[in-house]
C-alpha cells in the first residue's frame, strides 16, 4: 500500500502495524556538540532508546551511494526548521546511520556534503541486515521505539516529511 501524504511517496508500514527499531548500540565517537543535541552525553554506547525526543528521523544511506547526497539538503533543511521552532525543538530529533562506512569515511562525507545532524555509524551492516537489507536511502520515523512510518528513496520536500514526524508528537 502507498500513502502520498503532501508530496511524498510514503510505505506504510508493513501489515499497517508498526514495529519495533532493532534495538542497537553505537558507541559514541560524536562531536560534543552531536551527543548534547542527542541528549547521549557522557556514555560509551547509546541507542535509539536513549535519545532525548518523542520521535526520530533516522535515514539510512552509504557514503558511496551516488543519490543518498541527494537527501542531504532535504534533511539539513528539515534539522533547521526544527532547531527554529520552540514547539518541536527537543521533541523530533534528526540523525543519519552510515552503513558500511568508517569514521574516516563518514566525516570526509559530512564535511563535503555539509551535514548538520549527527551521523551514526553502522560499520558492520548490523543494523542494516536487522531491519531486513533495504536498499538506500532508507527513511524511517520512530516513535516510543517503534517504526511508524517508512520512506524508500529520496524524499520529496524537508516539509512533507516533517509533517509526518509531527502527526507522532501529537500522539503523545
Amino acid at each position: 500500500m502507498l500513502l502520498f501524504i503532501m508530496g511524498e511517496a510514503a510505505a506504510a508500514v508493513k501489515g499497517g502495524e508498526p514495529r519495533h527499531f532493532p534495538g542497537f548500540s553505537f558507541a559514541n565517537s560524536l562531536p560534543k556538540d552531536d551527543q548534547s543535541y542527542l541528549g547521549v552525553s557522557g556514555r560509551k554506547n547509546f541507542s535509539l532508546k536513549n535519545i532525548r525526543g518523542s520521535v526520530i528521523i533516522v535515514e539510512m544511506f552509504n557514503t558511496y551511494c551516488t543519490i543518498c547526497p541527494r537527501n542531504v539538503p532535504i534533511l539539513n533543511d528539515i534539522y533547521s526548521l526544527i532547531e527554529n521552532n520552540p514547539e518541536v525543538r527537543g521533541k523530533i530529533k534528526v540523525i543519519s546511520i552510515a552503513i558500511g562506512n568508517t569514521s574516516a569515511e563518514i566525516a570526509s562525507y559530512r564535511k563535503a556534503q555539509a551535514v548538520r545532524y549527527p551521523i551514526l555509524a553502522d560499520p558492520d551492516f548490523a543494523l542494516h541486515r536487522l531491519l531486513g537489507d533495504p536498499r538506500v536511502p532508507y527513511t524511517v520515523i520512530v516513535r516510543k521505539g517503534m517504526i511508524v512510518h517508512t520512506h524508500q528513496g529520496v524524499m520529496d520536500t524537508a516539509e512533507g516529511m516533517l509533517g509526518l514526524a509531527r502527526q507522532y508528537i501529537k500522539r503523545d
